[in-house]
């Protein structure tokens, strides 16, 4: 079916596609209605050295060896630092162990996009169900980012008193309500409701078709059986008055009978004679 045909269906069908839209414009609106809210909050987790890492160490004492310091102090030390954090922090594994109060909770941690220094924050987001559980997944979060930023230095052996640290640098904001799932579901609704409208219009119009073909040839049928059985050119009142009643045929065929001047019949001889010889 091309699209000039269908469109031609549903205009001669116009009254079953009032119907449909209807019910799909009452059915998108449900949907609008019914979508439930969340809640976004957001915040920024900054990489940073320690106080104790950011003091410079004293000269040191000629002839002693230099103390131990953190590798990661070095140029470009926190970017990577905070890479690894924000990677780590959206993982199954890590969201398994600080989301697990908040199983319908969402958090997602950005990439690192700012340094200052060797100082580089990245952005966390959260979404929940309710107003309150946002402030509480950042500040789990911010747990398991410390955790995470700890144990990375550690594996470098960098000394407990030269360490870079996690700390939430900007004030939380939110949370924000919005609606994510409301434009997929009403575009769901209607394009499905139209679409199943207009397969169920075709159907319609082409039941409604075959029906109206179906009772034309039966009337048609019914027309010719009639036309047939009756004898519109009085052919058969022809035949019949040619053959004529039962017991009138011999006597049109023989004709009148002769009378005499008196008013008598007079017999041929033929049957005067038969009958004379009939006598005794």
């Amino acid at each position: 079916m091309t699209i000039g045909s269908l469109a031609r269906v549903l205009l001669h069908r116009w009254y079953l596609t009032i119907v449909v839209v209807a019910l799909v414009a009452w059915f998108s609106r449900a949907a609008w209605t019914a979508a439930q809210p969340q809640y976004e909050t957001s915040t920024t987790f900054l990489v940073t050295p320690s106080v104790a890492l950011s003091t410079p160490l004293p000269e040191n004492v000629p002839g002693t060896e230099p103390g131990s310091r953190n590798p990661f102090s070095l140029s470009g030390g926190a970017t990577t630092l905070a890479a690894t954090v924000s990677t780590a922090l959206n993982t199954d594994t890590v969201q398994a162990g600080f989301m697990a109060s908040f199983p319908e909770a969402q958090f997602s941690a950005a990439e690192a996009t700012g340094s200052s220094g060797n100082r580089t924050y990245f952005t966390v987001t959260t979404a929940t169900a309710s107003p309150e559980e946002g402030s509480a997944v950042i500040a789990a979060a911010l747990q398991a980012a410390a955790q995470q930023l700890l144990d990375v230095q550690r594996a470098v052996q960098a000394p407990d008193n030269g360490l870079f640290v996690i700390i939430q640098s900007t004030p939380i904001d939110g949370p924000v309500r919005t609606y994510p799932d409301r434009a997929r579901a009403v575009g769901t609704v209607a394009l499905g409701g139209l679409a199943a409208g207009v397969v169920l219009i075709v159907l319609v119009d082409a039941i409604i078709a075959a029906a109206g073909r179906s009772i034309g040839r039966r009337r048609e049928a019914t027309a010719q059986s009639t036309s047939t059985g009756s004898a519109p050119d009085g052919s058969e009142a022809s035949t019949h008055d040619a053959l004529g009643t039962p017991g009138q045929r011999d006597v049109d065929v023989r004709g009148p009978e002769p009378t005499s001047s008196h008013g008598r019949v007079t017999r041929h001889p033929r049957e005067h004679a038969g009958s004379a010889a009939r006598r005794p």
